[in-house]
């Protein structure tokens, strides 16, 4: 649209919780305005004083005075609450150097020069001021805001990485610690960790147990040098830095985990500069496989925040130099490069032992797409120091790929450096956009190991979305749904917003109504669940009204599940739910099209239907290569999506039913005569033609989904999670149970169908 092409880009107003930011700055403008005022009065109350020759004598200080006092220290503190409840030092010493004003005695003072009540009220009062300048310019640079401080930082000296500094920094303080944490914790500590691609690279730990004390707030302050035996030339540009808040249990005199933060070490090419706040996780055992940028959460503070200082020199990261060192390698014999053709038939090194690691970097050089691929050559590289990055970027620019999607297995957590995944990414893009649609899951999955929104690959999805709309749909709903991870949640909230900017306001406004669909579908069916047995048809007719109302009101919407469905309203009459456990809705829709037919679907909730997407993905790439290679296994795959957590959307097969249904079509005798399944297709399938098509397709699916089942380790099967249509197609549903997990009944597994 038009105004679409206009539109500036505003990325934090698109994203969810704004509200949050904006209450932010309403109360720190007002009580940055009600400290302002006080120290008026205060300032004005002195010079008053000074203008009438009243002596200065603060034993006796006036109400007014110490009235004043008092609420410019009420207004610190509120200042402080607003932006994180975060104390800083420089805000403590002044709030106390204000304080000791009170106490002076009259022979401290003389008139007309600094020691003056009113020259020792103005320079507290303005080292107060400039504590909590300070303060508000620390909580910008460390989180989204809405507001700034009105002057820029001063410049800062870089300092070339070549040098043999090492990494240092001050742990000063964990401030908000919770009353309850308090009174259960005696001491609390920390601990320091380097990772660099989920491996640890070095480990600081804290032995100072430091009691929490009361301020403003509670904070633990440590104010602890911290320093890595490491070299900052020796670090490489994605290391991620860890810092784990420990609490010395007052019952068990053991330390707990009890909150985590990461953050990258170069998040701009250069280091952290100056004191940060970071936001602490409090969860679990940080998973070191998943630590990257997109853990660390700038958008708000999180209820307990921990402040590091940083030094106020920067690092800048440069690349390694180009240098080719084949000179030094021998080149292998054939027996060598059949072996290496042999490894490379496991396609992953996290499958090859670390011998064979080794064995594949030694020959590194005489690796090529005709008896390797690049991801299992750069896996084997013994480490991410200067010389072996040198390395494996001359590997990089040299190789060849035998296909697009070789490059595919270089966007794994496994290989952060961003040079690598830039190469990646340019594979990717040759890809068509059909291609590339049906690896969008595992591209939103690369997304989180990426180094920023702004890279390569982030930027190659926009750009597809602005090409496809069935790209930018599936994309919406996959970032939809990857909101609900519990470490990535801001990440893919960033993007999304990005998309719906990209996407325009008309595909926008669709998008929309798609979230209102599967809102009012989520309270139908949690309305079914809650009725009792007898009344659950009746709720679910009464419920169904609600889908009626918004069609009447938006007319039409596209079906989450495919994007050229387009449906006009619900058939109530058609509509029921299933008595399995989860109790799923089956929902028909009027189709939008008047030579369609009416579509169903099936909305879940309470399954995770991420897993089924997966096998139906696998399933679709396998009938893929049977098809490219002049085989048609006669599949039918199913459309199905997850729209959040714990639901989603199935499409119905028309004319489908269960094993199970035509077992029981048959007599009680049906599923042990040979002759059932046949005589089934015989009644739907009149002419000798079609009937004899009919076996022809059964054979064929039955044989392409014993494939299926087997590779995969689909386990739980019985006849009714079998389906069958009239025209002879066989394929599985549900798929909770794979890779051999399977469900046992009366201690006897469900084996893998064969």
């Amino acid at each position: 649209m038009h105004e679409d092409d206009h539109s500036h880009f505003f990325l934090n107003q698109l994203l969810e919780f704004m509200h949050i930011w904006k209450i932010s700055r309403q109360c720190l403008s007002t009580v940055i305005k009600k400290y302002d005022s006080h120290l008026k009065c205060l300032l004005k109350t002195q010079k008053d004083a000074e203008e009438k020759h009243l002596p200065p004598n603060f034993s006796n200080v006036p109400n007014i005075f110490k009235q004043n006092v008092e609420n410019i220290i009420e207004e610190v503190k509120n200042i402080c609450s607003v932006l994180g409840c975060v104390e800083t030092k420089q805000i403590t010493d002044a709030v106390s150097e204000l304080k000791l004003l009170l106490q002076r005695k009259p022979e401290n003072f003389h008139q007309g020069s600094e020691t003056s009540t009113r020259g020792l009220v103005e320079k507290v009062t303005t080292e107060l001021s400039t504590s909590i300048y300070q303060l508000i310019d620390v909580y910008c640079s460390s989180f989204y805001a809405d507001f700034q401080p009105l002057n820029a930082p001063g410049n800062v000296s870089c300092v070339h990485p070549g040098l043999h500094s090492h990494l240092s920094f001050t742990v000063y303080a964990a401030h908000n610690i919770p009353e309850t944490w308090v009174h259960s914790y005696k001491a609390f500590s920390f601990s320091c960790w380097l990772t660099y691609a989920g491996k640890k690279l070095c480990q600081v730990r804290n032995h100072r147990n430091i009691q929490a004390k009361k301020l403003f707030f509670f904070l633990v302050n440590w104010n602890e040098i911290i320093n890595f035996p490491l070299e900052i030339k020796s670090l490489p540009k994605e290391s991620m830095l860890t810092i784990k808040l420990f609490g010395i249990n007052c019952a068990t005199n053991s330390a707990d985990l009890l909150a985590w933060s990461s953050l990258p070490l170069f998040p701009k090419d250069r280091s952290i500069l100056g004191s940060m706040l970071f936001s602490l996780t409090l969860q679990s055992e940080p998973p070191i496989e998943m630590i990257a940028p997109g853990v660390w959460d700038t958008s708000q503070p999180s209820p307990v925040t921990l402040q590091v200082d940083f030094p106020a020199t920067e690092w800048e990261y440069v690349k390694p130099d180009f240098e080719d060192h084949r000179c030094n390698l021998e080149e292998p014999p054939k027996e060598c490069l059949k072996h290496i053709a042999r490894l490379s038939q496991k396609q992953s090194p996290l499958l090859l032992s670390e011998e064979k690691r080794r064995y594949l970097w030694f020959y590194r050089f005489y690796c090529n797409n005709a008896n390797c691929s690049l991801p299992l050559v750069l896996g084997s590289a013994p480490g991410w120091d200067e010389r072996t990055v040198s390395e494996m970027h001359t590997i990089l620019r040299r190789w060849k790929f035998s296909h697009p999607l070789e490059a595919l297995g270089l966007l794994t957590s496994s290989f952060p450096d961003q040079e690598i995944r830039k190469v990646a990414v340019q594979q990717l893009d040759s890809l068509l956009n059909d291609d590339l649609l049906d690896y969008l899951p595992q591209l939103v999955q690369a997304i989180k190991f990426e180094w920023n929104l702004e890279s390569p690959l982030v930027q190659l999805l926009l750009h597809r979305s602005l090409q496809s709309i069935q790209i930018a749909h599936r994309l919406y709903w996959l970032l939809k749904d990857a909101q609900n991870e519990a470490y990535f949640k801001s990440w893919y909230q960033k993007l999304l917003a990005a998309l719906q900017f990209c996407a325009g306001k008309a595909l926008s406004d669709e998008f929309s109504k798609e979230m209102k669909l599967i809102k009012i579908l989520g309270d139908v069916g949690e309305k079914v669940k809650l009725a009792s047995d007898p009344q659950r048809q009746e709720v679910l007719k009464k419920e169904i009204g609600k889908l009626e109302e918004f069609f009447q009101y938006i007319h039409t919407c596209h079906l989450p599940l495919n994007p050229a469905l387009c449906v006009k309203g619900v058939d109530c009459d058609a509509c029921s739910y299933f008595t399995s456990n989860a109790l799923p809705l089956k929902i028909t829709f009027i189709n939008a099209n008047p030579m369609g037919k009416n579509i169903s679907i099936i909305f879940k909730a309470g399954d995770d239907l991420r897993q089924d997407m997966l096998v139906l993905q696998i399933v679709q790439m396998m009938d893929n290569i049977w098809l490219q290679e002049g085989l048609d296994m006669q599949m039918i795959i199913y459309r199905c999506l997850s729209t959040g957590k714990g639901q989603g959307l199935v499409q119905i097969v028309p004319d489908a039913v269960t094993l199970a249904k035509i077992h029981r079509c048959s007599g009680l005798m049906g599923p042990l005569k040979e002759n059932t399944i046949k005589k089934w297709f015989s009644q739907h399938n009149h002419l000798k033609a079609d009937y004899e098509k009919a076996l022809r397709n059964f054979f064929y699916s039955c044989a392409g989904w014993c494939v299926v089942t087997f590779i995969l380790g689909v386990c739980d099967r019985h006849n009714d999670n079998i389906m069958l249509t009239k025209s002879g197609h066989m394929f599985h549903i549900d798929f909770g149970k794979i890779l051999g997990h399977a469900q046992t009944f009366g201690g006897i597994k469900r084996s893998v169908h064969k």
